[in-house]
């Protein structure tokens, strides 16, 4: 029995750490509330839920979660990890939890009705059937144990790429591992329009004047971060924005202007 509890403890762990959802600033939270409600839970309703949320052959791809839609101006995330196997591995999966459960409701609420314990005899057999019983619970819990592992390797190899400036670089300034820029979601180009909206006149924007606010308001937005030496060049590549040029004057050089494409950036 000692055996079952640790698999049926282990399962709950897994599982409050497998599948998240909602506002990023509730995510530990809801996090805390999802373990919290497994304590709850009988094992049969624990199985049901891994089998259908966590086994990758039996989950349905892009299955909603029944979740509220996030508010458009709020940071959303989403996480369900699921156990990629064949359909055959599955069906085995599947019917050896079965029996697990089968196994578990019987000598919860049956093994008084099997076996005579007022009897050396009906003691013994009961005792070889739980050494029985307990060599099968372990064969389950090796697996669950090696794919909780397997879990907290990956949770850490993600928490790592997530801190690096690769997944900065990618998910906050719209650069591709490769070098490529995504132009119309990078931050340099959010930031060129944030500069617009505080310093444009008469529908045309000052470069100089965009480069000094976003000196103050957004100073790590360098064209040398996004491959350009200058900002008109960022101007010209992001292919965002429509450009102006004024010649200079005798002792004064020569202005660049920008405005925002016409349904540029528009939500």
């Amino acid at each position: 029995m000692l055996r079952l509890q640790q698999y049926e403890r282990l399962l709950k762990t897994m599982m409050s750490h497998m599948a998240v959802e909602g506002p990023m600033e509730q995510l530990e939270a809801l996090r805390d509330e999802r373990a919290s409600a497994m304590h709850g839970r009988t094992l049969g309703t624990l199985v049901k839920e891994f089998v259908k949320r966590h086994l990758a052959s039996a989950a349905a791809e892009g299955e909603p979660t029944g979740a509220d839609s996030p508010a458009p101006d709020v940071p959303y995330a989403s996480m369900n990890v699921t156990i990629s196997m064949s359909p055959e591995q599955a069906l085995q999966v599947e019917a050896g939890l079965a029996e697990l459960v089968e196994l578990r409701n019987n000598l919860v609420h049956h093994l008084g009705e099997r076996f005579d314990l007022s009897s050396d005899t009906g003691r013994a057999a009961a005792m070889h059937h739980l050494e029985s019983c307990d060599a099968r619970i372990d064969v389950h819990y090796r697996r669950l144990h090696a794919w909780a592992t397997a879990l907290a390797r990956c949770q850490a190899r993600a928490a790592s790429f997530i801190e690096s400036q690769q997944f900065e670089d990618a998910f906050v300034h719209g650069i591709h591992p490769d070098g490529t820029v995504d132009w119309p979601g990078s931050a340099i180009v959010a930031s060129l329009r944030e500069a617009e909206a505080a310093c444009h006149g008469e529908g045309w924007t000052s470069l100089d004047a965009a480069i000094r606010f976003m000196a103050q308001e957004s100073r790590d937005q360098v064209p040398s971060r996004y491959g350009c030496t200058t900002w008109p060049q960022v101007l010209r590549r992001s292919g965002e924005f429509d450009i102006r040029h004024a010649p200079g004057t005798e002792g004064s050089r020569g202005q660049v202007w920008y405005r925002s494409r016409c349904g540029a950036g528009a939500s």
